[in-house]
């Protein structure tokens, strides 16, 4: 006799179809559901409880369902699985609904080869950070997940494939009708892939309009564009349609929006996480979670990265800066020897001893910044962009400490550094550039005297124009040391002083109650000009907020101590902002300076057509005067 091919047999009685019913599908599929049915609407007897829960003190494992199940007590079907008739009072299944029905689930796929509902051949997708999925797959645009939502999970509930060990059958040509999904409470919903995906993101779209409005509104539209800017469009429309629960979560959380001011007002991202934490601070975690999830400037993904903690990683931190110190090489000696100049400060300060000038590590101007000032510059020869320039200055108290008498890092190290204090480099850096900034400035607005010029410590303040020709009365007056170092008040003022100047002056900007000023396609770009020295508490709430700001472009000088690696550790994390966000440049510079050098560096980025030449950076009236030189204190 021929065997009986398996997908004539009833998975539940394996009794063959074509002999008990009149070998119709309907007639098939029917019998299915009788017999189903059957097996679980029986109550369950106490000897079968006992007996079940007997069998539960041993390992879960896949019974081979018998040819006569006539002998079976009717009671024990109603605790068990009506297919492979593994127990439900074990461990893995007492009082949790889900695994039962999941095991079913599983086990019932698995004995019906034809069924339409079988998961595909091979592995589910796993999570590769080396490419992104194909657009033409099911959900467009969709990424992997993160690393969190892939992780194994710990304990005893068993994931889907484990449920039950049943070989898979062989292949077959099974009618596309196939048996309906079934659960062991009741007739399943029957739905395909296809709809439980649009289902997902039709709730998930009721959330995004609840919260921002309808599509095309001024809310909408600017998440949509902070999605762009920060590179996260196709992980959030990924969870949009796969992970409806974690879209919700990080919508709540505010994660794929611009951070509101009131939360730079009360330092809502700032504020300490307790100690155990992996995280320092909201801001941090928020910011990782961007880098990891996002994808980089030319659209690959890059390795997952964490942040580091002084007090956790204290000796990383130590060694990570060791090494990028010992990537310092000595200045170029013929550039050196023509950008020179008796006017740089260490030259003129009598503390120092030491009058070469200190090796620097290269800069690095990464592609996507190259590509970046590209796209701006054609804006700019064409007319169609036009380009404004601010200054943005740190004046706390740690930029006013003075490195011969010894600075105390986060390791309790004191370190003695033979170099001015960051506070009269930048002075210097800053008269220098205004030479060069202030006429570039002129041909666009012939009245203007200086750059409109912020300093931030702990709070922001618009302190006007600096110009070059009144420079040591203006800095006198209005630069004031002291106090912490908060950059995102200092970044607040600059965006609200700019907004405010280009909408009273040319109507351009937007302002969003929630998340202030918002640009508008017309406004010209800000080119902003940092100087700090990497002390600022709240840097990873400032990084976050650039990544989402394409209306300005940002040069960030870091200042600071010769072979410092607490120094070095800043330069770090400027050097992995400037690399995933283009619009950011970053140049470090510590010890005995060639300001020269610096500033004809700086300005390359500042402006990306019409730089200041050679011959124009070298000019001696350029040189601040040594005896105008303050003595500088924070108190």
């Amino acid at each position: 006799m021929a065997p009986v091919p398996p997908e004539d047999n009833c998975p539940v009685c394996q009794s063959t179809l074509s002999q008990i019913t009149d070998g119709s599908e309907g007639a098939k599929e029917s019998h299915v559901q009788t017999c189903i049915e059957s097996h679980l609407s029986a109550p369950p007897t106490h000897s079968a409880l006992a007996a079940m829960s007997e069998r539960a003190k041993t390992p879960l494992r896949a019974s081979k369902i018998s040819q006569n199940l006539q002998t079976r007590e009717s009671a024990d079907e109603a605790e068990s699985c009506p297919i492979c008739h593994t127990s439900y009072l074990t461990d893995y299944f007492d009082g949790n609904d889900a695994a039962r029905e999941a095991h079913f689930t599983a086990c019932f796929e698995s004995q019906s080869p034809g069924s339409q509902f079988a998961p595909p051949p091979g592995s589910p997708p796993s999570y590769n950070r080396a490419a992104i999925l194909d657009d033409k797959a099911m959900f467009p645009k969709a990424v992997f997940p993160s690393a969190k939502e892939v992780a194994p999970k710990s304990g005893p509930t068993p994931s889907r494939s484990a449920a039950i060990r049943v070989p898979p059958p062989a292949p077959t040509d099974t009618p596309s009708g196939g048996f309906r999904r079934m659960s062991i409470f009741g007739f399943g919903s029957g739905k395909s892939k296809e709809e439980k995906i649009e289902g997902k993101v039709t709730k998930a779209d009721g959330l995004m309009r609840q919260r921002w409005g309808p599509p095309g509104s001024p809310i909408s539209e600017m998440v949509r564009r902070y999605w762009m800017a920060t590179r996260m469009e196709q992980h959030w429309e990924y969870l949009r349609g796969q992970h409806p629960r974690q879209f919700k979560k990080y919508l709540d959380k505010g994660y794929m929006e611009p951070i509101p001011t009131s939360w730079v007002q009360n330092r809502q991202l700032a504020y300490l996480y307790p100690e155990p934490s992996n995280w320092e601070t909201p801001a941090e975690k928020r910011l990782y979670y961007l880098l990891n999830n996002g994808v980089m400037p030319d659209g690959s993904m890059h390795p997952i990265m964490r942040p580091l903690n002084i007090n956790r990683d204290m000796y990383t931190i130590i060694r990570r800066g060791n090494e990028r110190n010992a990537r310092q090489v000595h200045l170029d000696a013929q550039r050196l020897a023509q950008y020179q100049s008796p006017g740089d400060v260490f030259q003129s300060d009598k503390q120092i001893k030491s009058h070469r000038y200190s090796d620097q590590v290269p800069n690095t101007v990464y592609e996507a910044r190259t590509a970046a000032l590209h796209v701006l510059a054609e804006g700019l020869l064409h007319g169609t962009d036009h380009l404004e320039t601010m200054l943005l200055i740190d004046v706390s108290g740690s930029m006013t400490w003075n490195p011969h008498g010894g600075m105390v890092g986060p390791d309790g190290i004191r370190r003695f550094h033979d170099q001015p204090s960051n506070i009269r480099l930048v002075e210097h850096l800053v008269h220098r550039v205004l030479h060069h900034m202030t006429p570039r400035q002129q041909k666009e607005h012939p009245d203007q005297l200086g750059i409109d010029t912020v300093t931030f410590s702990t709070f922001g303040k618009y302190v006007g124009q600096i110009s070059a020709k009144h420079f040591t009365s203006d800095w006198k007056r209005q630069v004031k040391l002291g106090g912490g170092t908060q950059v995102m008040q200092g970044w607040q003022t600059v965006k609200a002083t700019y907004f405010k100047h280009q909408h009273e002056n040319y109507g351009h900007g937007r302002w969003d109650p929630v998340f202030g000023w918002q640009a508008t396609p017309e406004m010209p770009k800000l080119s902003l000009l940092v100087f700090l020295d990497g002390e600022a508490t709240d840097m990873d709430e400032f990084e976050l907020e650039l990544l989402g700001e394409t209306w300005a472009y940002v040069t960030i000088v870091l200042v600071g101590m010769e072979n410092c690696p607490h120094h070095h550790s800043h330069a770090i994390e400027l050097e992995r902002i400037a690399k995933f966000n283009p619009h950011v440049g970053f140049f470090d510079v510590h010890g005995r300076v060639c300001e020269r050098m610096v500033v004809e560096d700086i300005l390359s980025s500042v402006y990306p057509v019409d730089p200041p030449a050679y011959s124009e950076i070298l000019k001696p009236e350029y040189d601040l005067p040594p005896e105008e030189l303050p003595t500088y204190s924070a108190w």
